[in-house]
């Protein structure tokens, strides 16, 4: 067994991230234990090939983070969805090449980050929940489309934010939903065409009955 370098890059990007933002607000010196936790999710799988776009993935939550925390030591508790953004993405079903999605996911972020720094206190991490969010809904997409999807609507949803004061930090619910729809990208949303009654049956059973 040997350990991946991009395994590596991950974790110093959680460190590196986590650092800056302790070093620029010693009061948040908390998020210390949320970067454990996330380095505990990708040491789980040292001998996996993370592939570059996690590592972009990743750098982007712990940089925003750091942003976060940097502006407003009362952004700490975006460390928790932090970590669990760690753990979606390293757990994905992303490949090696969804560079779209690792941008998609960055932009998520780098919003959330401008958002929080922009504001005289901390009232907008909430955001950071629909990053996370979104963070899932690329991260286990295959294609373009859902990355692309996020990078627009985020960077709309953020070019508002930011104009108007942050009063308007509502949207990212929108950035969420329309990028996990990958709306405007050949997307959408599909409603199902049919019921099967699985009640006792498995997916390797032939003769599940299936009502038109």
């Amino acid at each position: 067994m040997t350990i991946k370098a991009t395994s590596v890059l991950a974790m110093a990007a959680i460190w590196i991230g986590t650092a800056i933002g302790v070093a620029i607000s010693p009061d948040a010196w908390w998020i210390v234990f949320f970067a454990f936790l996330a380095s505990g999710a990708v040491g789980m799988s040292f001998w996996r090939r993370l592939g570059i776009p996690r590592v972009i993935a990743i750098a982007a939550v712990w940089g925003s983070i750091a942003v976060m925390v940097g502006f407003h030591a009362d952004s700490a508790w975006a460390a928790v969805f932090a970590f669990v953004a760690t753990g979606a993405i390293v757990y994905s079903a992303m490949r090696r090449d969804a560079y779209a999605s690792a941008f998609g996911i960055a932009a998520a972020w780098a919003i959330t980050a401008a958002v929080v720094a922009a504001h005289d206190d901390a009232d907008a991490t909430w955001i950071c929940i629909f990053a996370f969010l979104t963070t899932g809904a690329v991260a286990n997409s295959f294609g373009v489309t859902r990355g692309v999807s996020a990078i627009l609507w985020w960077a709309i949803a953020g070019a508002i934010i930011l104009a108007t004061g942050g009063d308007y930090a509502w949207l990212a619910i929108f950035a969420f939903i329309l990028s996990a729809g990958s709306v405007g990208f050949g997307g959408g949303f599909h409603f199902p065409r049919r019921f099967e009654w699985d009640l006792f049956d498995r997916d390797d059973d032939d003769h599940a009955r299936v009502v038109h």
